[in-house]
């Protein structure tokens, strides 16, 4: 102790314990604890042991607070409830890690080891503008990417880029509508068309331009694809790759030798065998006019990225999506690689309200709020930080007239208001000339409210192991919520800029550490650190 940046307090506390069992369960959970007058953290191990020893929880609680009490890293054990071990720790301990969590490598713990893993997300077939759900699966893959690459996977961003297929097609039927219906001609769009006004404008484009028939689909994608491309720049999304559909096209066949084994012909189309990989039907890869499915491309696409080196991939998919997950994962068996290595992620609907009344939308209709609608009004931080308020799996909503308040009722204010405080008080110390010491005495952080922000301060680096190990990005948005609250509640308690030096250089130093997580926390969502608000 100190342990140069990659402090667990979690992992401390369980070696600890494990020094007195044979083996620590699995089920074994170390937890934060934030009502202070409980203690720190909270250990669930005698629960575990009193099954297979057959003794009771308390008792085995008891006797091994007896045993930890006397390491320093805690100033008490203690048992509550029916055997939950709570630990406070010690301040010994709390100021190593604060020292500590000044460190530039603070919490980059060496999880990923430089894996390669690819997220795929967003990936929307080039026919319209962006729509929420898809910016609820850029902001989830962009914060993913990002923290992943914070504890040192080799995590690559990708979009994939549909330029071919029956979608294409029908998109490119309804410009001829909208082309049709601008020189006066009868005009009707195409069933599963689309009659969105955006096509109107690029009819226009094209009729200003007097393009020539052969150019107009291409235009028509490039178009689109260049909307989206700006869009996603817009919510401020980072891709290392955009890769296209059409680009390997030329894989399918290979796909079809691979897979032979597990294919078979009916009424003239070829077919996977999904259902013997668990999947409820067996699906084409080649319809009965020859063209190929979406799935077959899928089944190229994944193989060209094994191909490109990825130990693991990871798929962020829309809600309509979830009945793609076993034939995709069958096919990649039969492809001979590791289903496991493939992982799913749905990002399931939004609902937007607006003053609580719910914002009725039809795609089919071509009415719906886009990607670029939503940033106007409300500005990508704060649709970064309330789609990301609720694990993927969940169903979200949110209302725009509360993300574009700039009070505390609003979440994402809350939490950046309080990183432009710190950002002001630092100013006006350093305006003061007030000295930061690198080493300050920083025992005179005695008061509660010190204490508590201490105590989540150095519990940030078990908050990212732990949302990177579940893919789980929304944990970082209640820890910043409570970060938010400790800091507040200690800047309305505590005054830093005081006259006592060496007091003010400690609760400095303690402020500095306090804006340094804010900001990586705020860096890993995808959501900006104002120093002014």
């Amino acid at each position: 102790m100190p342990r140069k940046g990659d402090s667990l307090i979690n992992q401390l506390i369980s070696n600890l314990i494990k020094k007195y069992i044979d083996e620590l369960p699995q089920q074994h959970d170390i937890a934060f604890i934030n009502d202070p007058k409980l203690g720190d953290y909270s250990s669930n191990i005698a629960f575990l042991l009193a099954k297979s020893q057959n003794r009771s929880s308390v008792d085995i609680a008891n006797e091994l607070t007896q045993k930890l009490s006397s390491h320093d890293e805690f100033s008490s054990v203690s048992v509550a409830g029916k055997g939950f071990i709570n630990f406070q720790l010690s301040d010994k301990l709390l100021f190593s890690e604060l020292e500590n969590s000044i460190q530039e490598n603070f919490a980059r713990v060496n999880v990923g080891k430089s894996k390669k893993i690819l997220v795929e997300f967003i990936s929307a077939n080039p026919t319209g503008p962006l729509n929420v759900v898809q910016a609820r699966a850029g902001a989830f893959g962009n914060a993913l990417v990002n923290l992943l690459k914070f504890v040192n996977y080799n995590a690559v961003a990708e979009y994939y880029i549909n330029n071919t297929g029956t979608q294409v097609d029908l998109l490119y039927e309804s410009l001829l509508a909208r082309i049709n219906e601008l020189n006066g001609k009868p005009a009707k769009i195409p069933e599963n068309g689309y009659p969105g006004t955006y096509l109107i404008n690029i009819a226009k484009e094209i009729l200003d331009k007097d393009l020539p028939a052969t150019e107009w689909q291409d235009y028509l994608l490039q178009k689109i694809i260049s909307s989206q491309k700006e869009s996603i720049s817009r919510f401020s999304i980072h891709f290392d790759n955009f890769a296209e559909e059409s680009t390997i096209a030329s894989r399918r066949q290979s796909v079809l030798e691979k897979i032979k084994n597990y294919t078979f012909p009916q009424e003239g189309a070829c077919w996977f065998r999904a259902t013997d990989f668990n999947d409820s039907a067996d699906r084409v890869l080649i319809t009965a006019n020859g063209r190929p499915t979406y799935f077959l491309s899928d089944l190229a696409y994944h193989w060209d990225k094994f191909d490109r080196g990825f130990e693991t991939l990871i798929n962020i998919w829309g809600p309509d999506h979830h009945g793609y997950i076993a034939r995709m994962k069958g096919g990649i068996a039969a492809l001979g690689f590791d289903p496991t290595r493939l992982l799913i992620i749905i990002a399931q609907q939004v609902s937007l309200l607006r003053n609580r009344e719910k914002i009725i939308m039809s795609k089919r209709a071509g009415e719906y709020i886009t990607l670029d609608d939503i940033i106007s009004e409300i500005g990508p931080d704060a649709l970064t930080f309330f789609l990301l308020m609720r694990k993927a799996s969940q169903h979200l909503e949110f209302d725009l007239a509360l993300a574009k308040k700039t009070s505390q009722e609003n979440p994402v204010y809350y939490v950046q208001y309080a990183h432009a405080r710190i950002s002001s008080i630092i100013k006006h110390a350093q305006e003061k000339g007030i000295k930061e010491l690198s080493q300050p005495n920083l025992t005179l952080l005695s008061s509660s409210e010190e204490r508590n922000l201490i105590k989540i301060i150095i519990h940030f680096p078990d908050v990212v192991v732990a949302s990177a190990n579940n893919l789980e990005p929304h944990h970082l948005i209640y820890y910043l919520l409570e970060l938010g609250a400790v800091f507040h509640k200690f800047y309305e308690t505590v005054r830093v800029v005081t006259d006592d030096e060496n007091m003010a250089a400690a609760r400095l130093f303690l402020c500095r550490a306090a804006l340094r997580i804010f900001k990586d926390t705020l860096a890993i969502i995808g959501v900006s650190a104002p120093e002014k608000m």
